[in-house]
């Protein structure tokens, strides 16, 4: 179970461990989620109900005058009867509800029960149990009521209309039943052993799919809904299911379940928009140098990130159009995690460091960056980030410190860097009163705007540029509507051309720009699929402008990587046609395993196959012929 999970069932596991907090509340409401023997746990009915579960099954033998929880007649013992294990917790559960609902979103229980011994007296015995309380299970006239199913030893369909309208009945596939019939049944429960010898593990045969999605279709043409008993209880069962149309996922293992199917509006992703990634043209020979360096990393992406934006962009990104390909290893000398300050060090620098390094090397001295040794030829460098311009990633190319929180310090290195344009978000330490910090920086040249539209219009050499995205990140969640991540404004897709231009503006020495694809990273913090790829497609997009000037400049080499993978994602299932993406993260920290790596342009055949993060500077530097 992973650490997020634990905290948010902890109430939950102490109370079914026997410990009682009061009475529990649903931590949701999955109304596909059936939790099948239930008997089998410590606290019947709690665990599946404060799980969330809109259905839940219960196996009832009459013995003595009492009905008794149990699936076979020696388990049956005197503590654990109807009455206490499941009337008196729903009663209970009423009595504190808010609104009169069993669960959020005004959901509905189901509760199918499973008569072990001969239904007719079962039936009798839980009519009259039930009667002081018959609106509360009358569900065809109280949209607020437990909504009972008989399963198991039920009735015979004529003999229907002898029951109270409180009960429901499972159906039965090859019974033809009449219209007033059709209306007692609630359910329609299907053996898939019947159909499939299916375990859950790769795919459905072509033949067995047909075969389920015709029984479903079926049952559907009749009104009514579809559970399959005895099925695989696979975390791939729970995801086809909902595809194939069946409407009840049946589970022997609740808390897996309620995580996945919690999780499942965040772990997935439709991307409602695609665009056509730049077709390249050129091949360029081996053996060339360039002129200009464009180097993109995107923040926390790993082959899982790329490969997910790929799925809901019809299978098709501009980075998979790159030639030359890779994976950069990205360990500091103090883990096997990099944080962004060891790891945008190791890429800007050439050198290796601790975590929380930032431009130091391991023992905090001083080290120098890809904009410091292209000074000595005379280019011009710029940083983009839409991240703070003290951010971990950016100021690796131009900042010297041992801790990176040292946000002050960090700002002020940027007064005697060698950077020409620094764009991104604005840091409390340029929000001081009689700031020092802007004066001096305005004394080294540094014409300072708070809008990216200004930098056409700086007449000047040195720019810095706060600028913000405007993107407002949501989720869908179990307890709202279907929500759309909204996307207003990121600017780092506006900012290539503009800081080229700026870069090159009366000059030809040629330039090193970076720029920062930083939010990807919030998406594997956050565990969110739909933030993880709408930010990386966004990044993705930033490359095919560069990959556009680049072809057009014939001089320009544009190297494509990340500092790090974030959230250990796992693509569960994707449908490129449909830009569909289901996943699973593994934590909400970084990870170890190397980043993709792909490389167009003059000098672009040097960055293939597995690299470690320091040699992206060390091959700009035998590529620009610094020593």
């Amino acid at each position: 179970m992973n650490i997020r999970f634990y905290y948010i069932l902890l109430p939950a596991v102490l109370l079914f461990s026997g410990i009682t907090y009061g009475q529990i509340k649903p931590i949701a409401y999955l109304p596909n989620a059936h939790s099948h023997n239930d008997y089998t746990r410590n606290n019947p009915f709690k665990q599946a109900y404060g799980l969330g579960f809109g259905s839940i099954e219960v196996d009832l033998f009459l013995k003595d005058g009492e009905l008794y929880v149990a699936h076979d007649p020696h388990e049956i013992t005197k503590d654990r009867t109807f009455t206490k294990l499941y009337l008196e917790p729903i009663l209970e559960a009423y009595i504190h509800s808010e609104d009169g609902f069993l669960y959020p979103n005004q959901g509905q229980l189901q509760l199918l029960i499973d008569p072990k011994t001969e239904g007719a007296p079962i039936l009798e015995h839980l009519t009259k149990l039930l009667k002081p309380h018959r609106e509360l299970f009358d569900s065809k006239n109280n949209p607020k009521a437990v909504k009972l199913l008989i399963s198991g030893n039920r009735p015979k369909a004529e003999d229907f209309p002898k029951y109270d309208d409180i009960f429901y009945f499972d159906g039965n596939l090859s019974e033809n039943y009449s219209a007033a019939q059709l209306e007692r049944i609630g359910l329609i429960s299907v053996s898939f052993g019947s159909l499939s010898k299916w375990n859950g593990l790769g795919r459905l045969t072509d033949k067995d799919l047909k075969i389920i999605k015709t029984k479903v279709d079926s049952v559907h043409s009749l009104g009514k809904k579809i559970r399959f008993w005895a099925s695989p209880d696979t975390k791939t069962t729970w995801y086809e299911w909902p595809k194939i149309g069946i409407d009840y996922i049946n589970t022997d293992k609740p808390f897996e379940l309620s995580e996945f199917l919690i999780n499942y509006p965040k772990e997935s992703y439709i991307e409602e928009s695609v665009y056509t990634p730049y077709e390249i043209k050129t091949k360029f020979k081996t053996g060339l140098k360039p002129k200009n360096i464009i180097l993109l990393i995107s923040d926390g992406a790993g082959l899982s990130q790329l490969w997910a934006a790929a799925m809901a962009n019809n299978g098709k990104l501009n980075v998979l159009n790159m030639p030359h390909t890779g994976y950069l290893k990205t360990q500091p000398t103090d883990n096997y995690h990099t944080d962004s300050a060891a790891g945008g060090s190791a890429i800007a620098t050439g050198s290796k460091t601790k975590n929380r390094h930032i431009g130091v090397d391991s023992m905090g001295n001083k080290v120098a960056n890809i904009p410091d040794r292209l000074a000595e030829l005379g280019m011009r460098s710029g940083i983009i980030s839409n991240d703070e311009i003290t951010g971990a990633t950016p100021s690796a190319f131009y900042t010297h410190v041992s801790e990176r929180d040292q946000s002050d310090s960090i700002a002020n290195d940027l007064i005697n860097s060698n950077l020409d344009l620094i764009i991104g978000g604005k840091n409390s330490a340029f929000e001081k009163d009689n700031n020092a910090l802007v004066t001096s920086l305005e004394n080294k040249g540094f014409k300072i705007e708070s809008s990216l539209d200004e930098l056409s219009k700086i007449p000047g050499k040195r720019a810095l540029i706060f600028q913000e995205d405007q993107v407002d990140h949501k989720w869908n969640k179990l307890d709202q509507d279907q929500s759309k991540i909204k996307t207003s404004y990121r600017f780092i897709e506006h900012a290539l051309n503009p800081a080229i231009n700026f870069l090159q503006k009366d000059h030809s020495k040629g330039f090193f720009l970076m720029i920062e694809g930083a939010k990807i990273d919030g998406g594997g913090h956050s565990n969110s699929m739909g933030f993880t790829i709408t930010e990386y497609l966004s990044f993705d997009r930033l490359v095919g402008q560069a990959l556009e000037f680049a072809e057009k400049d014939q001089e320009t080499l544009v190297i494509v990587t990340s500092d790090h993978e974030t959230g250990g994602l796992i693509i569960l299932d994707a449908d490129q046609a449909s830009r569909t993406v289901l996943g699973d993260f593994a934590t909400t920290d970084h990870t170890g395993i190397p980043v993709p790596l792909m490389a167009f342009g003059p000098g672009a055949e040097n960055f293939q196959g597995f690299l470690d993060n320091t040699d992206i500077a060390k091959i700009i530097y035998r590529l620009k012929d610094i020593k």
